[in-house]
């Protein structure tokens, strides 16, 4: 997750990187003083969330702003003004759709209180709109891991079993797979499967050491073995 600090003031925008960093090791932060260079780095990086102050030495936060909203991916992207004057609320508000408004001086407990509750609701969307790509013959293949229930070793390939369709990806290993899959909701459960536990519908029992894995409407199985299955409880019954 990428969030960008646009703050003119060198002791206070390191202050709000620190607080940032400090609340998931995920989260990288990249940092500019102007307009200009926030501007640069919306070309260069994705970026999921924005800390603006309003007051900058080369043009408002409020063009900055603009900027942000006439790019597509970033039309509803959550922007967070910071500034001394209250009286840019209303027009954050309305013309530009901010998320919230932090006046200065703050406090730390300002600023966590606000980027938990982004933080969180960014993390959910991005996973609903995460893809896993995979080179097929002459053609790239595009996945939406949320449509992904499971995937299965079978000899030098793997099967990938969604809600629409199978896919036989040639000449894949489960450790490769690992390596595309970067959802949190995915781990391996068994020498041949990875499993998508945010799509579990129920999981019973089977032998003395293993377990079935059942997804909603859907007729086919995944297998937890003994190897995986304390790692796998814990993971599914905490929600993961």
């Amino acid at each position: 997750m990428n969030i960008l600090v646009v703050e003119d003031n060198h002791v206070e925008r390191n202050n709000l990187v620190r607080i940032l960093e400090s609340l998931n090791k995920d989260i990288k932060v990249f940092e500019v003083a102007t307009g200009g260079q926030a501007i640069k780095t919306l070309e260069q990086e994705i970026i999921q969330l924005f800390f603006l102050d309003i007051e900058l030495s080369d043009m408002s936060g409020l063009k900055v702003a603009e900027k942000i909203r006439s790019i597509p991916q970033y039309e509803l992207t959550y922007i967070v003004f910071i500034t001394t004057h209250v009286y840019y609320q209303l027009e954050a508000f309305k013309k530009y759709h901010c998320y919230d408004f932090i006046e200065k001086p703050y406090t730390q407990e300002d600023i966590l209180k606000i980027s938990q509750r982004l933080i969180k609701g960014v993390i959910k969307e991005s996973i609903k709109e995460q893809v896993i790509r995979f080179e097929v013959k002459n053609c790239i293949l595009k996945i939406f891991l949320k449509d992904i229930f499971f995937i299965e070793a079978q000899g030098k390939n793997c099967m990938v079993y969604t809600k629409n369709n199978q896919y036989t990806i040639p000449n894949t290993s489960m450790k490769g797979i690992l390596e595309k899959v970067s959802s949190s909701s995915f781990m391996q459960t068994h020498k041949s499967y990875i499993v998508n536990i945010a799509n579990i519908f129920l999981v019973e029992r089977y032998g003395k050491n293993a377990w079935t894995v059942y997804f909603k409407e859907y007729a086919v199985n995944a297998y937890v073995s003994n190897k995986y299955k304390r790692e796998f409880l814990n993971k599914f019954f905490s929600g993961v």
